[in-house]
């Protein structure tokens, strides 16, 4: 630890251990940005300022990457697209989140079975992206899109279905029909975590 030439304050240049946020001496720009020690000490503290803010929602690490990418207003869709092969594996991710956190997600399938054209498969995933938020994960598959969505309890995906509609009469002509198939997790009328992926393959297969 030292002295700050321009401010008189101490200034962290290390730290050995972990410490409350509360009793941390001032940090300097060049230790935060170029010792891990120091990065994570500061992660800490911004998460756990956040804490004070939103007690009701454990904040973490990719909580607030997801916050200074909204705060930074960067490009690009507003959803991450992945392949349907990636699915398991970010569903498995969002169980055991929701299992050590207590907090909920949800899984919404649309349905496109009277969907020939497939301009109109295109346009969909187009208005999803444009209008969703960041946190939230689109996979495609044949005449299907499923949305895994993070923070969402079963209430918030009603109101997302009855949006998505209403993007569709805005900006689709001719209209599809879409069909809604809705999860949110934990479940009571599931045993195990696993059958979310059992349910959600069953509505990808029929």
């Amino acid at each position: 630890m030292g002295k700050d030439p321009t401010s008189g304050s101490s200034t962290i240049t290390s730290l050995t251990k972990k410490r409350d946020p509360a009793d941390h001496p001032l940090m300097s720009y060049t230790a935060v940005t170029s010792h891990q020690s120091m990065a994570e000490a500061f992660l800490e503290e911004l998460i756990s300022l956040g804490q004070k803010i939103m007690p009701d929602h454990v904040l973490t690490i990719t909580d607030v990457l997801s916050i200074c990418k909204v705060a930074l207003k960067q490009g690009g869709p507003g959803v991450v697209v992945l392949e349907g092969r990636h699915l398991r594996g970010r569903i498995s991710e969002q169980l055991s989140r929701a299992d050590r956190y207590k907090e909920s997600f949800s899984v919404l399938v649309l349905q496109f079975d009277n969907a020939d054209d497939g301009n109109v498969y295109d346009s969909m995933v187009d208005t999803l992206c444009e209008r969703m938020r960041k946190t939230d994960l689109l996979f495609l598959f044949r005449s299907r899109i499923v949305l895994v969505l993070p923070h969402t309890e079963a209430h918030a995906c009603i109101a997302l279905q009855k949006r998505i509609l209403s993007l569709v009469d805005d900006a689709m002509n001719p209209k599809p029909e879409i069909g809604f198939h809705a999860l949110t997790y934990p479940n009571p009328d599931l045993s195990r975590s696993m059958k979310v992926l059992d349910w959600v393959e069953d509505r990808l297969r029929h």
